[in-house]
């Protein structure tokens, strides 16, 4: 595959990679590691929708990079060029896993579908036509509990991936 198609590719994918931090609430203590990391993919859910690249940027860490070659400002000027690109963005999500596997690192699995329009559950992916991904995430505690994206891997997903 040339330079050009990955490129194309990372340009088209991108805003979801972030966008796809964003998920509901589930319980958990107020204060633990899982409550703050839902918080950070809750918050990047709202700056997603109001295409707010500097407040997605802020929840991406100095230290970010992945196996396309992407670091943190390039993730922000990418999703520059796709807000710019789309008119509207609306999300669903669904958690499939949140781990910590050390204390001040977590890993997530979790599906996006991005659309154009709202998409209020998972039988409405087809109407309105929205693309679906998987992505695994690595987060880090980078002080006082504030938790930040240092990597990120996504493929296509399939509305079956959405339900429970």
């Amino acid at each position: 595959m040339g330079a050009f198609s990955r490129s194309r590719r990372r340009r088209r994918l991108t805003p979801v990679l972030l966008a796809a931090l964003a998920l509901g609430a589930c319980p958990a203590a107020p204060d633990s590691p899982e409550a703050q990391v839902r918080a950070l993919f809750a918050e990047a859910e709202s700056a997603a929708e109001d295409k707010d690249v500097a407040d997605l940027k802020r929840l991406v860490s100095e230290r970010y990079a992945d196996a396309s070659g992407n670091d943190r400002q390039a993730i922000a000027g990418l999703l520059t060029y796709n807000f710019l690109r789309n008119q509207t963005v609306h999300l669903l999500t669904r958690i499939h896993a949140i781990e910590f596997p050390e204390p001040r690192r977590s890993t997530a699995t979790l599906f996006v579908a991005m659309g154009g329009a709202p998409i209020l559950g998972v039988d409405e992916l087809a109407r309105v036509r929205a693309d679906l991904y998987r992505f695994d995430f690595d987060l880090a505690d980078e002080g006082a509990g504030s938790w930040r994206v240092t990597r990120a891997a996504w493929r296509r997903a399939t509305a079956d991936d959405f339900l429970p």
